[in-house]
């Protein structure tokens, strides 16, 4: 067969099997896509091939790439930040004669990542941005971070260019293993492509003044933040890789807008601009934001922070740190999450409005979206497979329905077909309806809390079939507790309240006749009526986490991932509450933890449970004697 119509056949092959595997998916064997792919790398071989690494920065850098290049000529590159092998592979697919080059981004998410996509790319560039701790966890130490990222540079020809960061120390030790010529960019004055005059002072754009050899040339941007630099130098240093001039680089840069939720300013139509960073939220990227906003030139700031990642140990210790450090910079800041109630502690007396603790996205834009007021700079830093923040957004605009707080979908919520479906919990801090009012006004009526009396509130849901369960310990103890000073409970819609003393103290106890996890709105509502303060309140509960027959007294703190606790946390806005964990746990439980804190004890179990009881209510008569005594 002569070779012209044999390379015909081979490239129809591929392209039927491309197609194939696009219609039947994941049924297709993954190797016949990556050996599909590598065919049809080697039988375009026209375009430049460049790859990107870097810890962060690196989609950015990419994208910014593919802006410049197109200026001269058409190119491909991956999909959004997808990185892995099969994605780059599909990537790869397509690729026609006509195009001039390739830029993918590579993962390096665990060790040994890199070398089949390096193999499949056989990239001629190859660009570096910054070594951070994104997958930490996944390696050894920042060295093996920064050698599974070396190998792409040891992976370049000779005829190759590396583009190296020469401001961050582990990026320029690389060019050491490089045998391609190398570009190192940065601000130090060693590094062949440099920025000077770097400016970034909000509502202006990213600005600076590129510097190559004898050749100097103004850039803006349309980038927030001057931690961008890296990406931008990174891409210039690229495009002079390809045969670009600096002018030509700056041309092509000027025209790319942020992408997506990466430092991407958001105008909404009544004044209000946010800042979605909202991709990921590694805990070591908010400096650069939190410099950004300190910078920033705006009527008012306000930080909104969704659950972080790469945080490692003392977690709770950490966000109370970054809540401190963002309320010396924003006028409001809010957290949002399960570790969201960990910062309370760190409220500055007096100024108690400034920072404020959701557990649900729902909650959070309900507040956020009350007291936005025409020109506030909002910045949304959040993971969106974690959080959605940018439902924030939507509820201003388009609207949202989808309020769900365990999706885990990477498609952002203005690109998902069920964003106007309802879906997830009712708002937890929704205004009572007239029903709600009349039987809190009943309540008022049956007690009343004087500041020196101890409240005493047990956890549980108020279904019958949810008795002598794991996740109702809560009112057990507390009915104990009344049993055996012989109170007497006051039944009403909203909560059952005995009222007593004991050796001369006066206790209330309570069990909020609402769900478990909307506990924190039914007592809020209790509070408003007959007035009392956390620090008066002593919460009972479960903790799956402690062994069943253990008991442990805490004075504050965060909810440790009880959503009962969280929600009372939550509406008070306060973590002055002092705690009686009762321990549920079994080595059973391990195994669905949901569907064990919610079937009844039995056997030894039950044993054990009722003993427990006894154990926390002889532990809350001891709280009772370091309190206050009645008149």
């Amino acid at each position: 067969m002569p070779s012209k119509l044999r390379t015909l056949s081979v490239r129809v092959r591929d392209a039927l099997a491309w197609r194939l595997h696009r219609l039947l998916g994941d049924r297709v064997v993954y190797g016949s896509l990556l050996a599909v792919a590598a065919r049809w790398r080697r039988a375009m071989g026209r375009p430049v091939y460049i790859a990107v690494a870097g810890s962060a920065g690196k989609t950015t850098a990419k994208e910014l790439m593919l802006g410049m290049l197109a200026q001269q000529g058409k190119g491909v590159g991956n999909a959004g930040s997808f990185n892995n092998i099969e994605e780059i592979a599909k990537a790869l697919l397509r690729v026609r004669p006509w195009h001039r080059f390739f830029v993918t981004e590579l993962s390096e998410d665990r060790p040994g990542v890199m070398d089949r996509p390096l193999a499949l790319l056989q990239p001629r560039v190859g660009i570096v941005t910054v070594l951070g701790d994104d997958h930490l966890a996944s390696f050894e130490s920042h060295d093996a971070i920064a050698g599974e990222m070396a190998k792409l540079v040891a992976a370049l020809p000779a005829t190759g260019t590396a583009v190296l960061n020469a401001d961050d120390p582990a990026v320029l030790a690389m060019a050491a293993r490089s045998a391609a010529k190398v570009i190192l960019y940065g601000t130090s004055p060693s590094a062949d492509l440099r920025a000077e005059d770097i400016r970034s002072i909000w509502p202006a754009r990213l600005q600076m003044t590129l510097v190559h050899g004898a050749e100097q040339v103004p850039l803006q941007t349309q980038l927030c933040g001057t931690h961008w630099v890296p990406s931008v130098l990174g891409s210039v240093g690229g495009g002079l890789a390809t045969g670009m001039s600096l002018k030509e680089c700056a041309a092509g840069l000027a025209k790319v807008a942020p992408f997506t939720a990466r430092m991407q300013a958001v105008a909404s139509p009544d004044g209000v601009t946010f800042i979605r960073d909202d991709f990921k939220a590694p805990l070591w990227t908010l400096d650069a934001c939190f410099e950004f906003m300190k910078s920033a030139q705006a009527r008012r700031k306000l930080i909104v922070i969704g659950e972080l990642q790469e945080v490692g140990p003392r977690k709770a210790e950490k966000y109370v740190k970054t809540a401190v450090l963002a309320q010396s910079i924003a006028d409001v800041t809010i957290f949002v999450g399960p570790w969201a109630s960990s910062v309370l502690k760190a409220r500055k007396p007096g100024a108690e409005q400034a920072l404020r603790a959701f557990n649900h996205v729902r909650d959070a834009s309900d507040y956020l979206n009350a007291i936005l007021r025409e020109g506030d700079l909002v910045l949304l830093k959040g993971a969106n497979k974690q959080d959605h923040l940018i439902r924030m957004i939507l509820a201003r605009g388009e609207g949202i329905a989808c309020w769900r707080d365990d999706c885990e979908r990477q498609l952002f919520c203005d690109e998902c077909p069920d964003r106007h479906k309802p879906s997830g919990a009712q708002a937890a801090l929704s205004i009572p309806t007239r029903e709600e009012a009349a039987a809190s006004e009943s309540i008022s009526a049956t007690f009343e809390v004087g500041p020196e009396q101890t409240v005493i509130v047990g956890l549980g849901n108020p279904e019958p079939k949810y008795n002598n369960t794991p996740h109702n310990i809560g009112y057990a103890v507390v009915d104990q507790f009344a049993a055996s000073i012989d109170l007497h409970w006051s039944v009403t819609q909203d909560a059952c309240i005995a009222l007593g003393s004991l050796d001369g103290r006066q206790v209330c106890l309570i069990k909020v006749m609402t769900p478990m996890n909307l506990t924190g709105a039914g007592l809020k509502r209790l509070i408003e009526r007959a007035p009392f303060s956390p620090a008066q309140c002593i919460l009972v509960f479960d903790d799956l986490d402690l062994p069943l027959g253990s008991i442990r007294t805490r004075l504050g703190g965060s909810a440790g991932g009880h959503r009962g606790v969280a929600s009372i946390l939550e509406a008070f806005q306060s973590d002055a509450f002092r705690r009686v964990k009762v321990g549920v746990g079994t080595p059973e439980a391990k195994a669905n933890r949901a569907e064990y804190v919610l079937t009844p004890f039995a056997g030894a179990a039950a044993q054990t449970a009722e003993s427990t009881v006894q154990a926390a209510v002889a532990r809350l008569r001891e709280l009772l004697t370091n309190g206050p005594k009645a008149p």
